[in-house]
C-alpha cells in the first residue's frame, strides 16, 4: 500500500505561484513558469509546487517530526520550474531543505522588488547603472585566464555559478558565500536588445558550467602540478579551446553593450579586450 502524501491544496499552490511571481524560485533559473496558450482559453504552465520537505515517507529530505498539516503548509511549499522540481529531488544532497528554504525567501524578496520598484519605459539612467553591475560581476580570474591555467575547476565552477546567479538575481557573492553587491536581475532590463543579449550571455554561462561538468565525469583532462602552481592539461584541444572560445564571445557581447550604454568596455589586469 502506498504511503499516504500530504499534498497542497490548489489555493496552496497558488499563493506559492503569486509570491514569486510565477518565476521558478532557483536563483540560477528564474525562469518565468507560466503564459498564453494556443487556445485563447487556457495558459500554459510549467512551475510546480515543490515540498521543500517530502510529502510522503521515503521521499526527498523528508521530516518524520513534521505533522501531515505542517508538510502541506505554505511554508513548506517552494515553487519551481518542472526541470528544477526534478533536479532537487533527484540529488537531495546537493539540495538539502536549507537551500531550498534560501532560494525560497531570495526568491520572494526578489518578486516585492519588483513590485515595489518603478521602471519606466526607455529608463536609460537605470539600466545604464545595471549594466555597470553586471560588468563588474565579469571582472574576476574565470573570465581572464586560460582555461588550462585555471586554479581548481571547482572555484572555476563556482564563479560561473556565482557570476549567473547575479545576472538572474542582482545578488554578487564572496566565494565563500557572503553578499558584497546586490543590485537587480537582468529582467527588469528595460532596452529589448541589452535585456536579449544578457539572456544569451547567460545561456552561454550555464552552458559552460554543463560541458564542465561532462568534462569532468569523463576524465576528459588532467592535474599537473610544477613549483606550487596547478595547471589542467585537456586531453581534447578543441574542447579546451571550446571553454576559451565561448567566454571571449561572453565578454564579446558584454563589450557590445557596454559600447552601446556609452560606459568603458572590459578592462582587467592580466589583459585588455578590444573588439
Amino acid at each position: 500500500m502506498a504511503n499516504p502524501r500530504d499534498d497542497f491544496s490548489s489555493k496552496t499552490k497558488d499563493i506559492l505561484a503569486k509570491r514569486v511571481g510565477f518565476r521558478c524560485s532557483n536563483p540560477n533559473c528564474r525562469k518565468l513558469t507560466c503564459g498564453a496558450n494556443e487556445s485563447p482559453e487556457k495558459v500554459t504552465n510549467i512551475g510546480v509546487a515543490a515540498h521543500i520537505a517530502a510529502a510522503a515517507k521515503g521521499g526527498p529530505r523528508y521530516d518524520e517530526c513534521m505533522s501531515p498539516d505542517e508538510r502541506k503548509s505554505l511554508s513548506n511549499g517552494i515553487w519551481l520550474c518542472q526541470s528544477c522540481s526534478k533536479l532537487i529531488d533527484v540529488d537531495e544532497t546537493r539540495y538539502p531543505a536549507e537551500v531550498l528554504m534560501k532560494w525560497k525567501a531570495i526568491a520572494e524578496d526578489l518578486a516585492i522588488l519588483d513590485v515595489e520598484t518603478n521602471s519606466p519605459a526607455g529608463n536609460i539612467s537605470q539600466d545604464k547603472e545595471l549594466i555597470k553591475f553586471y560588468v563588474q560581476c565579469f571582472d574576476r580570474p574565470a573570465f581572464q585566464d586560460d582555461i588550462c591555467q585555471e586554479g581548481r575547476m571547482e572555484d572555476f565552477d563556482k564563479a560561473i555559478e556565482d557570476t549567473i546567479i547575479a545576472l538572474n538575481t542582482g545578488i554578487l557573492r564572496t566565494r565563500d558565500g557572503a553578499i558584497i553587491k546586490q543590485a537587480e536581475g537582468k529582467s527588469v532590463i528595460q532596452n529589448p536588445d541589452w535585456r536579449e543579449k544578457l539572456d544569451n550571455i547567460s545561456e552561454m554561462l550555464v552552458s559552460i558550467r554543463r560541458r564542465l561538468k561532462i568534462a569532468k565525469v569523463e576524465h576528459a583532462y588532467t592535474v599537473n602540478e610544477t613549483g606550487g602552481d596547478v595547471f589542467y592539461c585537456f586531453r581534447d584541444d578543441e574542447l579546451a579551446e571550446w571553454f576559451n572560445l565561448t567566454r571571449r564571445e561572453i565578454l564579446k557581447v558584454l563589450s557590445s553593450i557596454c559600447r552601446e550604454v556609452g560606459i568603458r568596455e572590459l578592462h582587467f589586469w592580466s589583459r585588455r579586450y578590444r573588439w
